[in-house]
């Protein structure tokens, strides 16, 4: 498991985790800290071949997230 630093995006932290799978292909999440502290954990629905590019979906995952944008399921929030 790969995290990045902490990015803050409109007064929430956002830490992407890639993690490598058995395959060698990658999966990854988004950790979201909002402004009253409480975390989510936002899965990303994908299997990515290298760890940018996870880190990528994973970062707009959390933007979209963070934006409220429709095309962002409740499905892929855990709440922590």
């Amino acid at each position: 498991m790969q995290t990045d630093k902490v990015i803050e995006y409109h007064g929430c932290e956002v830490r992407p985790v890639v993690t490598a799978t058995g395959s060698g292909r990658y999966t990854a999440a988004a950790v979201v800290t909002d402004r009253a502290g409480e975390i989510r954990t936002l899965g990303v629905d994908g299997d990515f071949a290298n760890v940018q590019e996870a880190r990528d979906e994973a970062l707009e995952l959390a933007v979209a997230w963070i934006q409220q944008r429709s095309v962002v399921s409740d499905r892929y929030v855990r709440r922590t």
